[in-house]
């Protein structure tokens, strides 16, 4: 293969699924690839499971073997390693399918709130764009051609209705030039990682990239320790996949502060990750040795409200949106009616 393929948050979320199926069958890792590549369709996933097969043969490892093919995420190698070594795999494909099924869900909300405003500037900037290149200037010829005296109102109802449609156009298709612009740039490695602190730190959208970002980290920490792994290096893999320049510093402090004998609890408080209700909840299971079941909890409530906050911010956004269109649509209105008002005017 010329390039090596990404599997998505869906299809992992798929893959893990199909994985503790098989654990919970007893059928062996690298039988069940076989399987799985004989069912699949697509070629490109068919070389993966093949390739990881192979290594299984060669009596390598499961997370080694995911690695290898590149078309897994670091996290859930890591994650596969530390089921292998806990004894605990079935467990962690499980709860890699719950994480993924829910990064899954985010990201879908995320794009449904990007794509309807882009279809519909898409939409106006062409209707714009033919409106300024080929209908109003069959006005202005029409006016031009009718002969006539063109009295001063009706002239400047015709420049208006022309500098509006101009105006419109020009600020839908610059609209419409910038959105593609930041998709080409968001799929570069540079461009992704500066268009994510942009994210992070425009007014609009602070508050949605930490509670995403924090919401990452709460799920992750809950599936490593639950999976039997120590607080400290669970955190220091959960840095890696929040995303956020501010949240992956309050960890990494985190870090340095439990490997000065803090709390895991105190940790998270100190730093503001987890504070009021939800921090006291963690220090007390920290003492009480339920730490696994209330960040279990804890992420729960953190996808109810990434659910919650997505839902008012597409209320927002598609508000924002209505009214921008009416503004274009009367620009559009005005652009077409000014020049027929000057057209009637000067027959009359």
């Amino acid at each position: 293969m010329a390039k090596s393929k990404k599997f998505d948050s869906e299809e992992i979320s798929g893959f893990c699924s199909q994985v503790a199926i098989m654990l919970k069958s007893g059928i062996g890792l690298a039988e069940g690839m076989d399987m799985l590549e004989k069912e699949m369709e697509d070629e490109s996933t068919k070389h993966i499971l093949e390739n990881i097969k192979d290594r299984l043969d060669q009596n390598g490892s499961f997370h080694g073997a995911l690695k290898k093919t590149d078309a897994f995420p670091e996290y859930l190698v890591n994650m596969v390693r530390i089921g292998e070594e806990s004894g605990k795999l079935e467990d962690v494909m499980r709860s890699m399918e719950q994480y993924y099924s829910r990064d899954s869900i985010i990201k879908e909300s995320i794009r449904n709130v990007i794509a309807y405003p882009t279809m519909m500037f898409l939409m106006i900037a062409v209707i714009l764009v033919a409106l300024v290149t080929k209908i109003l200037p069959m006005f202005e010829n029409v006016f031009v051609n009718l002969n006539v005296e063109a009295a001063s109102t009706s002239s400047k109802l015709m420049n208006f209705g022309m500098l509006a449609g101009k105006v419109v156009a020009i600020f839908a298709v610059v609209v419409l030039v910038i959105g593609l612009v930041l998709y080409g740039v968001y799929h570069t490695q540079g461009g992704k990682k500066a268009l994510k602190g942009f994210v992070c730190k425009f007014f609009m959208t602070k508050k949605t990239a930490r509670l995403l970002a924090v919401g990452r980290f709460v799920s992750s920490m809950d599936v490593m320790i639950s999976s039997g792994m120590d607080a400290q290096e669970a955190m220091a893999l959960s840095k890696k996949i929040v995303e956020h320049p501010v949240v992956e510093k309050q960890v990494e402090n985190c870090i340095e502060k439990m490997s000065k004998e803090e709390t895991f609890s105190n940790a998270l408080r100190d730093e503001n990750i987890l504070t009021g209700m939800q921090g006291r909840m963690v220090s007390v299971a920290e003492k009480s040795g339920l730490l696994d079941d209330v960040l279990g909890d804890i992420s729960q409530q953190y996808d109810d409200k990434i659910e919650n906050h997505m839902g008012q911010f597409c209320t927002k956004l598609e508000t924002a949106l209505v009214l921008s269109l009416s503004i274009i649509v009367g620009g559009v209105l005005i652009s077409v009616m000014f020049p027929m008002v000057s057209i009637i005017t000067s027959i009359g």
